[in-house]
């Protein structure tokens, strides 16, 4: 049987509960909406509140002097810029602790953050943008000795294993 809506509401907030995420809703200049869609288009991205979670990681992670070199430039120069566009950004618990960092770090609000984030990486170029973009990836290396371990292991458990007995029909 399908689920109604308040059915699915009623999953959609428990969800959002239980991973401690806070719903952002954002406005920005118009013309942004379009930068960030060109990024999205840029890196293969389907939804916006990927790609600025992406940013938002990838800014925090390289530090304030990062921030600074992207996105000082158009915080500055538009603080009293009018901003009508709406975004939505429902971030998780990390998401908003960086978010919050870099906000402090340019003494900036969500709105001009996240626009100073999407105009400055689309300043950057497809090529550079990129690397805001892509999902971290961990590097995953065994030691030589974890590696002898485990050969060592698996060796043990294959003589040991008396292999598949054939089952005879009664």
């Amino acid at each position: 049987m399908a689920m109604d809506q308040a059915e699915r509401d009623r999953r959609r907030r428990e969800k959002s509960a239980k991973h401690q995420e806070e719903d952002l809703r954002l406005k920005v200049r118009p013309g942004t909406k379009q930068a960030l869609l060109e990024l999205m288009e840029w890196a293969g991205i389907q939804e916006q509140g990927e790609a600025m979670t992406l940013m938002i990681h990838h800014i925090e992670a390289l530090g304030h002097h990062a921030l600074l070199r992207i996105a000082r430039h158009e915080i500055e120069g538009h603080r009293t810029v009018v901003r009508t566009e709406p975004l939505r950004l429902s971030a998780r618990k990390r998401t908003g602790q960086h978010l919050r960092a870099i906000c402090g770090w340019a003494g900036a609000t969500y709105s001009q953050m996240i626009e100073a984030l999407i105009h400055g990486i689309h300043a950057l170029g497809r090529l550079h943008a990129a690397k805001f973009l892509t999902p971290p990836r961990h590097e995953i290396s065994i030691s030589p000795r974890l590696a002898l371990a485990f050969d060592r292991k698996s060796m043990l458990m294959i003589q040991q294993d008396p292999g598949d007995e054939i089952l005879k029909p009664r």
